[in-house]
């Protein structure tokens, strides 16, 4: 492939593509947004569940969330070992 720059338009923007190896990138990057888009959908999932776990333990009783409170104490002490 020429080593000449080419001007790519995408939208408003121009893109300078000097090499293979910028054009290797632009590749791989374009390939990127499927990844992206499922650890985007993942994390939001987390949170989600994150969000209901917390409402969850605020809707329960002193002495349940006391022992919550002291079982992730022990989780947090055997994951320092």
């Amino acid at each position: 492939m020429s080593t000449r720059t080419a001007r790519r338009a995408l939208g408003d923007e121009v893109i300078d593509v000097s090499d293979d190896l910028d054009l290797a990138r632009l590749v791989r990057e374009a390939h990127d947004e499927a990844a992206a888009l499922a650890g985007l959908e993942d994390n939001f999932d987390r949170l989600r569940r994150a969000r209901a776990a917390q409402t969850a333990l605020a809707g329960l009783p002193a002495d349940q969330l006391r022992e919550a409170l002291r079982l992730r104490r022990h989780d947090l002490n055997e994951t320092r070992r």
